[in-house]
């Protein structure tokens, strides 16, 4: 447990110490990675300065990073559905997932979600083309902070989606800082 917060720590110093050119608000949420077709943002994983990333295992040549504007621009969508399952409706907006990942265009069909904590899950992309998947940036009206489910969440829409009724929670990903894009296992999701 230490370690990950001295990790999470870690990696939120770093983040805060880019270019001077950067403002806050233009540091990176998401950072995508693997099969996509978007002109790389930023370079290799290093290991060194990027614990967390090191961590988890996600190693990369490039990736896009994704800012808070960038995501915001998006078009939003709200969900308004009970979280945890069970729990209180909470009002969560923010652009499809879908959208997403059409700013980096992936060119396989897996997604793999990892959240600040370590949590994966692999999640098919059809099924986010056939569901209104949010990856939500805001609960309530307000920006998601890091200590609650921010930067950013997997959100569904099974309060609005029949064949989403009893969905448990499993993979409404909360935390989420990177997505990595990749050609469909043959293993279960994690």
């Amino acid at each position: 447990m230490k370690k990950t917060i001295a990790g999470l720590a870690a990696f939120l110093l770093l983040a805060a110490c880019g270019p001077e050119s950067r403002t806050v608000g233009d540091l990176p949420v998401i950072t995508v990675f693997g099969e996509i077709e978007a002109e790389p943002t930023r370079a290799a994983m290093d290991p060194d300065v990027e614990p967390l990333f090191a961590r988890y295992g996600l190693v990369f040549e490039a990736a896009a990073e994704l800012s808070w504007p960038q995501l915001a621009a998006l078009e939003q969508h709200r969900i308004d559905t009970d979280y945890p399952a069970g729990g209180p409706v909470r009002h969560f907006s923010g652009p499809l997932l879908r959208d997403v990942l059409g700013l980096v265009r992936p060119r396989e069909e897996e997604i793999v979600v990892t959240a600040l904590d370590g949590y994966q899950r692999s999640l098919a992309r059809m099924t986010l083309d056939v569901h209104d998947v949010i990856l939500a940036i805001r609960v309530d009206g307000d920006p998601i902070p890091l200590g609650g489910f921010g930067p950013a969440m997997i959100v569904w829409p099974r309060a609005q989606d029949q064949a989403l009724t009893g969905m448990p929670d499993d993979d409404w990903v909360w935390g989420v800082f990177a997505i990595e894009v990749r050609a469909e296992s043959t293993s279960p999701a994690p």
